[in-house]
């Protein structure tokens, strides 16, 4: 089938959305709202008809059933061949079909699909699919390299040194920037025009295509704080502050300016929000003084922008974020997303939602360890309603996790979190309500 381009779907030049928030129809004969509406209204202050689940970070967990399913395109088109270059628009629709089918290993579908920046026309040209030993690797006609399939994630264009930067994440990184000329040179500022006909965000456009109607359709960037991160390690972000501010603030200016091109290919592509993760800003982390110069001076630009781009936005912040929710509150932001309560640190969901006080939606945070593997269906069941209803009182309440569900979750407790949640009728959604009905499931 012919697959529809992200540079297709916009005029070239303007970054504006051109797949806006228009409101599907219910479904005609339950007469429910569409997934993407009810999450759509949960996080703008409207009514959902039943609450929405959206648990976090669903693309980590179908990670290996999308690579398996990926891989398994690519040995039925080789079909007894042993090589085969990449096509980069045959490569997108295997990889849009991945995501499709990863999804099925849910009954209860949440009420969004996260999807992740795409593979670019460029390394589809340098790259080959070669079967040896019925194994099936990724090729570099550049350099000979070859690395197996299964062994690398799926995500963007592949880094054929098989260096995974999160292995480092200990290290200072400050050496490669010893002044503004040597970040101007790492961290090009590229137009969204340009970033469009990469054909990275093919994917997304392609997603949103067959599904943008009726679900919500995500993507997880970071904030220019949590984004240095990946430049400077932990031990660098960390020493950045006090010995290199100026430069640091040149870096993160730079960075901001680059994270709004990228916002502008994501809304031009139709996609409908941002999880927009923060890190290692927390209470436990940084300072309220580091805080505000390095994270919320940023973040305001950040969020600001990406409200003018028509994409709503959810801002997760892992760490101590209690102390912070004031402050976070006062960002352009349309809800707020944190942890399940660690070892040195503790966040109840009804303070949370007591603290935020109406100001923005609230996303729960059911701690995927404790009612993930070894937790029993009903356990999951109970502790969904128990947030659901502290839920009851926040402007907008979206059932979801606090981390990552661990890989070796099984589907069916998803399914009891969706299958529960589509359960329960908000009321009100006024603080004052607080309450909650049963009614009909819409899975």
């Amino acid at each position: 089938m012919e697959t529809v381009t992200a540079v297709e779907r916009i005029r070239i030049g303007d970054c504006k959305v051109v797949n806006m928030h228009q409101d599907p129809p219910p479904n005609p004969a339950t007469n429910r709202q569409a997934p993407r509406q009810r999450l759509m209204n949960a996080l703008t202050g409207g009514q959902p008809d039943v609450l929405p689940a959206a648990p976090c970070y669903l693309v980590l967990f179908l990670e290996e059933f999308q690579r398996a399913n990926y891989i398994e395109q690519y040995r039925r088109h080789l079909r007894g061949k042993t090589r085969c270059r990449v096509d980069h628009a045959q490569d997108t629709h295997f990889r849009a079909e991945a995501i499709y089918q990863s999804y099925s290993v849910f009954k209860a579908r949440p009420d969004w699909i996260e999807v992740p920046e795409g593979s670019s026309r460029a390394w589809a040209e340098r790259t080959d699919i070669v079967v040896q030993d019925g194994v099936l690797y990724y090729e570099d006609r550049l350099s000979g390299k070859r690395l197996p399939m299964n062994s690398v994630r799926l995500r963007s264009d592949l880094d054929m040194t098989g260096d995974d930067p999160s292995l480092h994440d200990l290290h200072d990184g400050r050496e490669q920037f010893r002044s503004q000329s040597d970040i101007d040179a790492r961290l090009p500022v590229l137009p969204t025009e340009e970033l469009l006909q990469s054909g990275s965000w093919d994917l997304a456009a392609e997603v949103v295509a067959y599904y943008g109607d009726e679900y919500f359709i995500s993507t997880i960037l970071d904030p220019p704080f949590s984004d240095a991160y990946d430049l400077l390690g932990f031990e660098g972000l960390m020493l950045i502050q006090h010995e290199q501010s100026d430069l640091f603030h040149y870096l993160l200016q730079r960075k901001l300016k680059q994270s709004q091109q990228v916002m502008g290919a994501w809304a031009a592509v139709g996609i409908h929000g941002v999880y927009a993760e923060e890190v290692f800003t927390g209470a436990d982390i940084i300072s309220p003084k580091s805080y505000d110069r390095f994270v919320f001076a940023y973040n305001q630009p950040y969020f600001s922008y990406m409200r003018q781009l028509g994409l709503l936005s959810i801002h997760y912040v892992c760490g101590d974020v209690m102390p912070r929710l004031d402050r976070i509150v006062e960002l352009d932001i349309d809800a707020v997303a944190v942890e399940e309560s660690k070892k040195n640190f503790r966040i109840e969901i009804q303070e949370v939602i007591e603290r935020v006080a109406g100001r923005r939606a609230v996303f729960g945070n059911i701690d995927a360890v404790r009612f993930g593997p070894g937790a029993t269906l009903e356990e999951m069941a109970t502790e969904v309603r128990r947030q659901a209803q502290a839920g009851a009182r926040a402007r907008g309440f979206v059932v979801s996790t606090g981390s990552p569900f661990p890989l070796d979750t099984n589907p069916r407790l998803i399914d009891t979190l969706v299958s529960t949640t589509h359960s329960l009728v908000p009321q009100s959604q006024s603080p004052e309500a607080g309450t909650l009905r049963t009614g009909p499931r819409s899975d």
